[in-house]
């Protein structure tokens, strides 16, 4: 039998918050346990008392300073973090809007290919290369992140690298069919879509960057809508390969190129 069972959970629960705020502000604990002390004292040893005051005072003070500048630095932080969100915003929403493009290009190219009906979009390889940042990463601001936040940024702007890397790598090479290739574009930039949603909503770019017209939808809905019209096109195209070869067959994009990430 243990004593905390005679003691309410709501106390317990008091206590420790208090204990915990004692040790996190040892000043303000020390200071008043000294004018506690004081009280006890000053009837019967006035002096002592009297420098027991003072010492809680000086401690309390102490304190007092300790606690505002913990509040400035925290509000000096959160500014620099904000004022580095709003920095980076504009670059972030250019280069995640350059991979809807890409994104929404490579499934008609896609489509065509699969289809093999002669019809060829006139896209050129330039079209599939993403942008790439200008004040990442060097800029102070990028530095002034909060950890996740800059993590989400690393991560969208290396699938750039992979995107860009793999059309310079694979557009039109020999011996590879088309809607293999078009298959892996469309791959790299699902990835990189969907880590820019983790950055959409860190660096809240809808409140920064609203559509120009509600039906033109906000970047969110365009790119699960894109996307959305991706997984159609792959499901299409499995269906026309597995009515020609029979199923079990693996597709054509998984013949060619489908292991290359």
């Amino acid at each position: 039998m243990t004593f905390d069972r005679f003691v309410p959970q709501h106390h317990r629960e008091r206590a420790e918050r208090a204990f915990r705020y004692v040790q996190r502000n040892p000043q303000m604990g020390l200071s008043v346990g000294l004018f506690c002390v004081g009280a006890i004292t000053v009837g019967h040893f006035p002096p002592l008392a009297g420098a027991l005051f003072g010492a809680g005072a000086s401690l309390l003070g102490a304190w007092i300073t300790e606690l505002h500048n913990r509040s400035s630095q925290a509000a000096r932080l959160k500014q620099l973090q904000n004022d580095a969100r709003k920095y980076l915003a504009l670059e972030l929403y250019r280069t995640i809007e350059r991979v809807l493009y890409i994104h929404e290009r490579a499934i008609p190219n896609f489509t065509c290919a699969s289809a093999e009906n002669g019809v060829k979009p006139n896209d050129l390889q330039d079209d599939f290369i993403p942008y790439w940042p200008v004040l990442y990463p060097n800029a102070q601001q990028f530095r002034d992140l909060p950890g996740d936040e800059a993590v989400a940024l690393v991560s969208f702007y290396d699938s750039l690298h992979a995107l860009g890397d793999f059309v310079k790598g694979w557009w039109e090479r020999e011996g590879q069919l088309p809607v293999s290739i078009f298959n892996m574009i469309l791959h790299h930039a699902d990835k990189s879509l969907k880590l820019a949603q983790v950055c959409i909503e860190k660096f809240e770019l809808e409140k920064s960057f609203p559509p120009p017209y509600e039906a033109w939808g906000t970047i969110s809905s365009r790119i699960a809508r894109s996307l959305k019209m991706a997984e159609g096109a792959r499901t299409h195209h499995i269906a026309r390969f597995e009515a020609k070869a029979g199923k079990g067959t693996p597709p054509a994009t998984q013949q060619a190129i489908g292991s290359h990430s």
